[in-house]
């Protein structure tokens, strides 16, 4: 009877290992994660938890070209994925209602593109593995959050922020956008394009400080506009490769100077930020000059 008993709890203490094992197969399966990890716009301005997450990463997915510079040295033992520079373009239209056939052409071969690297992220993130998609600044200016409209919304997944360009040339400029002696707005903008409703030179016409992300920026076009609404001795500068401490550049002009005194056509792509405002020259100097009445939530004297 005693051996039966034995006999039995052992039969019992293998179907319970069994299960215990699948059981952690299962929560390793179901740990995979998708994450969008912000870089900064330098290899050390990036943040201990984006470092965390690429140690832990499987897979790393980046912008082509991204991965032979910097950050090479992230890519040891893990598989690499790259996306094409033109990734974004026809994204949100149908291609069947492009004319044009090129574009038609263009645009289905992109969208299966995307379809296609979405269906593998979710994949591997359902096979319990962690893909690490990596963008330089903060992936919430200008970057690629397109990747979770693609995928499940039950997907999990992480934005991870990083410091981003307007951050990183505001410091080098050493001076706060929202400061501009009668003004406390930013505008952060990049050059028009057809079909755009809030238009630069609808912006401009509100007098508030402007920091344009340039890329493809028509600075001649640009400041052709910026002279229609801003008085000419209105400071400017242009922050390159902003926050890396062996190549930050900052080049000052005005509004009525800059095409003269600059030569934009060598700025490094991609890598240059405009700003545009009187908070270049003012500081924290005010117009209202924070008299106790103007500041909100501290009572009046």
């Amino acid at each position: 009877m005693r051996s039966k008993l034995l006999i039995a709890v052992g039969i019992c203490g293998l179907y319970l290992g069994a299960v215990s094992a699948l059981a952690g197969d299962q929560v390793n399966k179901a740990s995979g994660k998708f994450y969008i990890v912000g870089m900064g716009t330098a290899s050390d301005l990036m943040t201990l938890r984006a470092q965390k997450v690429i140690t832990s990463a499987d897979i790393l997915l980046a912008e082509e070209g991204s991965f032979e510079g910097d950050w090479s040295r992230f890519t040891q033992g893990k598989e690499v994925w790259q996306w094409p520079h033109n990734f974004r373009r026809y994204y949100g239209v149908d291609p069947k209602r492009l004319q044009d056939p090129t574009q038609r052409t263009q645009a289905e071969k992109l969208d299966k593109s995307r379809r296609d690297l979405a269906e593998k992220i979710g994949s591997a993130v359902q096979q319990g593995k962690v893909v690490a998609c990596l963008e330089g600044g903060d992936p919430m200016m200008y970057g690629m959050t397109l990747f979770l409209e693609l995928l499940p919304a039950d997907l999990p997944s992480e934005i991870v922020p990083g410091v981003g360009a307007f951050q990183a040339a505001s410091a080098a400029v050493k001076m706060s956008p929202p400061y501009g002696y009668d003004t406390s707005a930013v505008i952060l903008t990049m050059g028009d394009w057809p079909g755009r409703s809030d238009t630069n030179e609808k912006l401009m016409a509100l007098g508030s400080s402007m920091v344009f992300y340039t890329m493809g920026l028509d600075y001649a076009t640009v400041f052709a506009q910026l002279k229609r609404f801003y008085p000419a001795n209105t400071p400017v500068a242009v922050v390159c490769n902003a926050g890396d401490p062996d190549r930050q550049e900052v080049i000052r002009s005005t509004v009525g100077r800059f095409l003269e005194d600059v030569d934009f056509r060598g700025f490094p792509r991609g890598r240059d930020l405009l700003l545009v405002g009187k908070f270049l020259q003012v500081g924290q100097a005010r117009k209202d000059f924070l008299v106790p009445h103007a500041l909100p939530g501290e009572g009046r004297p």
